[in-house]
């Protein structure tokens, strides 16, 4: 059998923005209290499964490595969920490749001390 190699999660953009509020007039302003954040921790992976891809594959139309690219949901407790294929290679090989990513864990993204949900996109490397 062969082996696909996970060599690349990149991180989709994440951007927080501010609301402003319409002041009010002076003598019923409340002072507003200063928003402070410990900022954001990405999703991290921590754990893959071995992802194997029949031996009669061809992958010679392809370039070595090929590469399958996802865009994975990691949500709270560091599940993967929401995969979906943005580049693919062949359907049975795409299939074979979200089944696995299935059954990775991440360590889930962080803001404020909360975990969070967070998008990240996975560059999956069949080498043949």
């Amino acid at each position: 059998m062969r082996r696909a190699l996970v060599v690349a999660c990149v991180l989709s953009s994440f951007a927080l923005t501010a609301l402003a509020a319409t002041p009010l007039p002076a003598e019923s302003t409340p002072t507003p209290a200063p928003m402070v954040t410990t900022g954001v921790t990405a999703a991290e992976l921590r754990s893959t499964a071995e992802i194997k891809l029949p031996n009669n594959s061809d992958l010679s139309s392809f370039p070595n490595p090929a590469r399958i690219v996802l865009k994975v949901n990691v949500d709270e407790t560091g599940s993967p969920t929401r995969i979906q294929v943005v580049q693919s290679l062949t359907p049975e090989l795409d299939a074979r490749v979200v089944a696995a990513v299935r059954q990775f864990h991440w360590r889930p993204a962080v803001l404020d001390n909360q975990t969070i949900p967070m998008d990240v996109n996975l560059i999956v490397q069949v080498l043949h």
